[in-house]
């Protein structure tokens, strides 16, 4: 079986890693620049795994994205990757069911990440 991989992120460049990556594995990825478009992907297709960046159109993008998700698709794998910790210090924390809970994610990863940390990560959600 094909798994579907979506990939949500304004970074052109990081979309492009994470693909090229994906697709060696012989996965089918679709890929959205906003959450108005990943929304729209959601909306006609239910991916295996989402990894998306938290600050999309809105700086509260990502979490917006991973709610709307969570009710069309309760045990969806969902990653969250940024670079605010790197640029402000701010850190998200997955250590508590409270915290999963409010940030509906599996895993939340700085950037830049390794894909190999992003695999790690998915095969345990």
């Amino acid at each position: 079986m094909v798994k579907t991989i979506l990939l949500v992120d304004r970074d052109p460049l990081f979309i492009e890693q994470i693909r090229q990556h994906y697709l060696g594995q012989g996965c089918r990825v679709l890929c959205a620049r906003s959450q108005a478009e990943a929304e729209r992907v959601l909306a006609s297709t239910r991916p295996d795994m989402m990894v998306t960046e938290v600050v999309l159109e809105r700086q509260d993008g990502g979490f917006c994205l991973a709610w709307k998700a969570r009710k069309l698709y309760p045990d969806l794998p969902i990653a969250m990757v940024s670079a605010v910790t790197w640029h402000t210090g701010l850190y998200f924390s997955l250590s508590t069911p409270e915290d999963k809970m409010w940030i509906k994610a599996d895993a939340f990863l700085d950037k830049p990440i390794r894909v190999e940390e992003l695999d790690a990560v998915m095969a345990t959600a």
